[in-house]
């Protein structure tokens, strides 16, 4: 099991790919990559948390490319729309999961 800041991370990297090529994500609803990660960010949810939660916007931004692709796949989809405005959020949870595994090994956290 691979710490929540580098699945978060690599599902930043997904949806960034999808809101700047997204045509090229017309053949790939049924690529391995983004099942496995929405997996491991849901199971992730379940588990108790090392500190601040860090999955709600994982959560959520999963929930958006699996509407998009079981929908039209449209570059103008409103799912591809919420991406972006979640994108953000994801982004500082990434960033929390990352502090929050640093503290949980000893390690803290200093600016």
């Amino acid at each position: 099991m691979r710490p929540l800041s580098q699945t978060l991370t690599e599902l930043i990297g997904f949806t960034e790919e999808m809101l700047t090529k997204p045509a090229r994500h017309h053949g790939l609803a049924a690529e391995t990559r983004f099942p496995l990660l929405a997996q491991e960010i849901r199971d992730a949810d379940k588990r108790p948390s090392e500190g601040i939660r860090a999955t709600s916007s994982g959560i959520a931004i999963v929930a958006c490319p699996e509407a998009y692709f079981a929908g039209e796949m449209d570059p103008t989809s409103r799912w591809l729309a919420a991406i972006g405005g979640l994108l953000p959020l994801l982004r500082g949870e990434a960033w929390q999961a990352l502090r929050n595994e640093k503290e949980a090994a000893g390690e803290g956290y200093r600016r």
